[in-house]
């Protein structure tokens, strides 16, 4: 008191103002558990979350919704499962849900989304006998309430859902699925309005697919009376390196070395068995793709059209070493090669070896072209006649012709197969 006392009244003022803010104002502004505990007791008082909050029944609630795709849980291409994480948010007013914030100086709250109305949302293609995205037990959800009825509800859960798996591009394979959410109150009641919320949860994040683009779209579904029906389609494409590395570059191999069998000795007798070899490769591969692969024909996946002429491809080619190999054992056999196939010989003969003389060539293609016994020129049957043909060499152009056959098969096929890809990929 004696230190009041030398203090002049200006600095008087500044002490009590100090001791005001820092002793009594927390005091008078602070809330206390009972104030926000009687807040919810108070509103909640004649509150049925059975009958739309609305004082005036004849009129439709307005209920602002949207929808945020989180993540992509799984695509089983097989069963056609589709999983996804989303939300979904709402915004009305509730008007047996106000307050004046002036004397309560509460400007919202949170309460348990059991305690008051919400829109009915179903899944209408849900996968499951739950016919709502799955939000676990429920019991973290909550309901935030401002004083003036405005309720936000925002929850997320696990929604699963058919989708009919287009794999005619795979493993470049882009899908479409769709989540259709119905409110079970017909919009004379309740009317949604499809608007984008200010409010974000995550980034899309999926290790196996690629997001491209979500659409959110608002219909009216007709049954006996209007409803309100939001078509989110969801576009998304597989990252194709995981099978591009495993899956498809060993194909084209595969077939590529096969033709390399025409290079193996004869005489060692390993042709057939590479060829088999090859050929249950083939078959293996094939397996794994309709392992992957639902069992569907429409669409039939054009890797699938690829293997399986891969696997034709090398069914032709070990017949023809086959072919090859019995040609060039005709030659213990002390046969004659066949006039015919003598001139054909002598004909490859001449264009592998590339020969620059017209005349003869010229003479030589009329032998082939004509018939054997018709129009033979004298000059030229004489000239042919005086070459020996064996069986080994029969066999040696076979060879070759196959090895040339087979390389411009595979090139055409697998060009003709990336033409079709990637015209899928700029659709």
């Amino acid at each position: 008191m004696e230190y009041l006392g030398r203090m002049n009244s200006y600095d008087r003022l500044i002490t009590v103002w100090i001791y005001f803010q820092f002793v009594y104002a927390p005091c008078i502004f602070c809330l206390e558990y009972n104030d926000i505990h009687n807040l919810k007791r108070e509103i909640l008082t004649n509150y049925s979350p059975d009958i739309r909050p609305i004082l005036n029944q004849s009129k439709a609630m307005i209920v602002i919704t949207d929808f945020e795709l989180t993540s992509i849980l799984s695509f089983d291409e097989k069963s056609g499962i589709f999983k996804t994480i989303c939300y979904l948010g709402f915004v009305w007013t509730d008007e047996k849900l106000r307050w004046n914030s002036s004397i309560i100086n509460v400007e919202s709250i949170n309460l348990h989304p059991s305690l008051i109305w919400k829109p009915q949302i179903i899944l209408q293609n849900s996968a499951v006998e739950l016919w709502n995205i799955d939000t676990g037990d429920g019991k973290n959800e909550n309901v935030q309430i401002f004083s003036n009825g405005t309720v936000v509800y925002a929850y997320g859960g696990i929604s699963t859902t058919r989708c009919d798996a287009n794999l005619y591009y795979f493993p470049f394979d882009k899908h479409t699925c769709e989540l259709i959410i119905i409110n079970f109150e017909s919009v004379d009641h309740v009317e949604l309005i499809l608007q984008d919320l200010p409010y974000r949860v995550f980034e899309f994040s999926n290790k196996e697919w690629k997001l491209l683009e979500v659409k959110k779209t608002q219909s009216l579904l007709h049954i006996f009376d209007p409803f309100n029906l939001l078509n989110i389609t969801i576009h998304f494409q597989r990252k194709p390196a995981f099978y591009v590395l495993n899956i498809l570059l060993p194909i084209p191999c595969l077939g590529f070395i096969n033709i390399f069998v025409f290079g193996l000795p004869i005489s060692s007798g390993e042709r057939v068995s590479f060829a088999i070899t090859i050929l249950l490769t083939c078959v293996f591969f094939l397996n794994t793709i309709a392992d992957r692969l639902p069992p569907v024909s429409e669409p039939l996946s054009l890797f699938n059209i690829m293997v399986m002429i891969v696997l034709l491809n090398s069914m032709l080619l070990g017949i023809c070493s086959i072919f090859s190999y019995m040609l060039y054992e005709k030659q213990n056999q002390n046969r004659l090669v066949p006039e015919k196939m003598r001139k054909w010989t002598l004909y490859f003969t001449q264009k592998t070896n590339k020969i620059s003389n017209n005349k003869t060539n010229t003479l030589v293609e009329n032998i082939v072209e004509s018939d054997t016994e018709k129009n033979v020129p004298a000059s030229v049957e004489e000239s042919t006649t005086k070459e020996t043909v064996t069986w080994q060499t029969v066999s040696e152009i076979s060879d070759k012709l196959f090895v040339r056959f087979f390389s411009i098969l595979y090139v055409t096929e697998w060009v003709v197969y990336l033409i079709l890809v990637i015209n899928g990929l700029l659709l």
